[in-house]
């Protein structure tokens, strides 16, 4: 088992603790596609890292892209409440459009394991 640690929004940590939230998206490079099914990771919330959930991943799904993504809806249940414009608005603001456009998207599914 790895741990792994990743920064996240105030918003996010909210949605996970609530359980909103199940699976994290991110962009595959070489961290995300070595993360495995068991493994540990530690979601620190920007500018408050004294906010912090562990969680245990327990399913990874790989998209080619953000479409292929939004194709799989049963994976977003309640995970997300926009519109595909909306979703691809904000995952272009936070990762930067030419990567999206580039890099196949890495859905994390996770079960929460402990939280402060």
């Amino acid at each position: 088992m790895n741990r792994f640690e990743y920064k996240i929004y105030d918003i996010v940590y909210d949605d996970m603790i609530s359980g909103k939230k199940n699976i994290e998206f991110r962009l595959l490079n070489d961290k995300t596609n070595s993360i495995k099914i068991g493994d540990e990771i530690s979601f620190k919330v920007l500018d408050n890292e004294n906010k912090c959930v562990l969680v245990e991943v327990v399913n990874k799904y790989i998209f080619d892209n953000v479409d292929d993504l939004l194709e799989h809806k049963e994976l977003l249940n309640n995970v997300l409440n926009i519109t595909k414009e909306e979703f691809i608005n904000a995952f272009n603001n936070i990762f930067g459009k030419e990567k999206v456009d580039n890099s196949k998207i890495v859905g994390i599914e996770f079960k929460i394991k402990d939280f402060k």
